[in-house]
């Protein structure tokens, strides 16, 4: 019988912590199911990462590293060119980043492509946010699958959105502040147009960031997603069963559980961690939204006031937006 040939992946993660961290631990189960894969991962660097944040969990990554699990650090652009870019929009910035770092790929990926070795290079899994990748992946004529980090029913209300604006004409801006309800096949119920995702709706970069996202996840070969099927039976079979999306692969939970055995706890989480095992089981609301994740004053007043109704225990991670008109990490 003739042994099947030694396959490499290219993984290309958005930079944020919550995408990065996810999609290295997604590789390691990858390769830990076939002795045949290879992984690499190709990491693209911010300017504006202050507080180490993610360059920290870089080095986390990189010390729990496995065999046929490389890491490459990208060049970085010059700073100035990036912070150039206009900031309408977190969306436009990240569209534009991700284009920016294009070259970067090519590059690297033409040496692997041109290393002698019996390795084949298989394809692209990039992330939502990188799906300006996919055209590099065809260029080398390689198939491109996508890591969706969030859930399946936001998934498909992206696909939903697309839908509405390709088939239907309809700008979904135009929703913005309005009292319609909005009927998503992925969701059991209707849904408040107004509560939607201020990003999906703002006229200046953030709306056709995201339906760009949407129409370069419909052109892979699969979507793996961040979830599993007992969590959300119901969008996942909506989706299953639509013939206009690639095959979806519930691969979730996937988190990363593993301490760095170096790093010594800070009084305030040793505290906190106290103040947990003190409570009743199953009694806390944990409000946590990602690294990128802030609010302004106004919209911190109404989720505490909310907070504080609900009349449940809550741990709350709280970050400052950056200053108006800049893209930076929000700061603690």
């Amino acid at each position: 019988m003739k042994k099947a040939a030694a396959a490499e992946l290219v993984f290309i993660p958005a930079p944020g912590m919550g995408h990065l961290v996810s999609t290295v631990e997604m590789a390691k189960q990858l390769i830990g199911r076939d002795h045949r894969l290879s992984i690499t991962v190709l990491i693209m660097k911010t300017p504006f990462d202050k507080l180490k944040v993610i360059s920290t969990t870089q080095s986390l990554l990189l010390k729990a590293a496995e065999d046929r699990l490389k890491f490459v650090h990208l060049a970085q652009d010059d700073g100035e060119a990036v912070a150039e870019l206009p900031s309408k929009s977190p969306g436009y910035f990240m569209w534009e980043f991700v284009n920016m770092n294009k070259q970067h790929v090519r590059d690297h990926v033409t040496k692997m492509m041109n290393s002698t070795g019996s390795t084949r290079l298989a394809g692209f899994v990039v992330d939502m946010f990188c799906t300006p990748m996919m055209d590099l992946a065809a260029e080398f004529g390689l198939p491109t699958y996508a890591f969706f980090t969030s859930s399946c029913a936001f998934l498909g209300f992206l696909l939903h959105l697309d839908t509405l604006t390709r088939d239907r004409n309809r700008d979904v801006t135009e929703l913005k502040d309005s009292d319609a309800e909005l009927e998503v096949p992925v969701f059991v119920n209707p849904v408040p147009a107004k509560v939607l995702p201020a990003i999906v709706l703002h006229k200046e970069g953030g709306s056709s960031f995201m339906l760009g996202v949407a129409k370069r996840l419909r052109e892979t070969k699969g979507i793996m997603v961040n979830t599993f099927e007992e969590l959300e039976s119901y969008a996942v079979k909506r989706i299953a069963n639509d013939d206009m999306v690639p095959p979806i692969y519930p691969v979730g939970p996937v988190l990363h559980l593993v301490n760095d055995e170096n790093e010594v706890e800070e009084e305030e989480v040793i505290q906190i961690m106290r103040w947990l095992d003190d409570q009743p089981s199953s009694s806390v609301v944990f409000l946590c939204f990602g690294s990128m994740g802030s609010f302004d004053d106004e919209q911190v007043r109404e989720i505490a006031q909310a907070l504080e109704q609900s009349k449940h225990r809550f741990l709350w991670s709280v970050r400052q937006p950056p200053p108006k008109g800049k893209v930076e990490m929000p700061s603690i």
